[in-house]
């Protein structure tokens, strides 16, 4: 995909253009207490916290046998989950690096310590720090900010080569889920499982349209766009369109790939590790992506209430007669990695990161 090239340099886009949602992390980065404290942010904790009580008792989830179960774990397996969840960190930030290079950030001129490897899997560890204590995914923005202070570039335009991430992730996650659900359940899809789907395909649906939207119908989408906005648009368009060139689609779909099958074999390590629990691959990989998916939900931080519900909802389906204190056990064993050990590895990198 061609267009047409921008300048990177952050002047195109005044602190008056950026999208509201966004505009103040644009500006002044993001303050943990600032955030932690916002009336949005203690709305969606209660939300999570109240999603985490119906669970609870929706499912007459019983704690102290949940937590027996959880203590019955392989600790070496439960180890080496961690260690493949924290691989696909790295894999992210060279996926990054590509489709920052696509979009001509000179990400290879000399010795570019802002877009370096280390550098950019720091800023996604940030923005996932972010993401699992304030709602809205604004983990997002916030990394956009990282680069642009670090490397004085747009954030518009940075901003595009994430959204172009996302495409690549839903895409990808979607169709790993269709084919998972297919060979597990075939037609017989479990009624827990339907929403996640349709939910999951009408983001798919949404962003596959913007991009052919921008792709197609720029000239238009230019008219009727404000004129304080044109600039700020066409960054964006120009990050987005170019981050994704033919030629480095095949290289970006495999990573892409390689990252959703390493959080399919995360889950996969920890159901080993708890024993006794006889799931194939396909239906691991199901579980996997459909909490993967639940993620995307912005009611609640990282999808905090919303993960647990729905992985212990499909385990106990009839299809897998997993039982409620088991399915809860998987669920939170699998919450620690990768959920609140980012709020912990996160909140110490937050702390001591020049980058921030």
């Amino acid at each position: 995909m061609s267009t047409t090239t921008v300048p990177i340099n952050e002047n195109e886009d005044g602190p008056h253009h950026e999208h509201e949602a966004t505009e103040e992390v644009a500006e002044r980065g993001f303050s943990l207490k600032e955030r932690l404290l916002n009336i949005r942010t203690l709305i969606s904790l209660a939300a999570a916290v109240a999603v985490i009580a119906f669970v609870i008792r929706g499912f007459d989830l019983d704690v102290a046998e949940t937590w027996q179960q959880m203590q019955r774990i392989n600790l070496g397996l439960y180890l080496l989950a961690f260690v493949i969840f924290y691989l696909t960190f790295p894999l992210r930030a060279l996926r990054w690096r590509i489709l920052l290079r696509n979009a001509q950030f000179p990400v290879d001129q000399g010795r570019r310590s802002w877009a370096s490897l280390p550098a950019l899997t720091e800023y996604i560890g940030l923005s996932w720090f972010a993401n699992c204590v304030v709602p809205a995914k604004l983990g997002d923005a916030y990394r956009g900010y990282l680069l642009k202070h670090n490397g004085n570039v747009s954030f518009s335009r940075t901003f595009g080569t994430i959204f172009a991430e996302r495409l690549l992730d839903m895409i990808v996650l979607f169709t790993l889920l269709v084919l998972s659900a297919w060979s597990v359940f075939g037609t017989h899809l479990p009624a827990s499982a339907r929403y996640v789907f349709i939910f999951g395909l009408a983001l798919v649906v949404a962003i596959v349209s913007g991009l052919a939207a921008m792709r197609f119908l720029s000239p238009y989408i230019r008219r009727i766009v404000p004129t304080r906005l044109e600039r700020v648009y066409g960054s964006f368009e120009a990050g987005t369109l170019g981050s994704l060139k033919a030629r480095s689609l095949p290289i970006l779909f495999l990573l892409t790939s390689a990252v959703w099958m390493c959080e399919s074999l995360r889950l996969f390590l920890v159901i080993e590790a708890m024993g006794g629990l006889r799931l194939g691959l396909p239906a691991v990989i199901f579980v996997a992506l459909m909490g993967s998916l639940l993620t995307t939900v912005p009611a609640t931080p990282g999808g905090l209430g919303l993960v647990e519900g729905g992985i212990i909802g499909v385990l106990r389906s009839s299809l897998f007669g997993v039982t409620t204190s088991i399915a809860g056990a998987v669920a939170l064993l699998d919450r620690l990695i990768n959920y609140w050990s980012i709020v912990l590895f996160g909140f110490v990198l937050y702390l001591f990161s020049k980058r921030k």
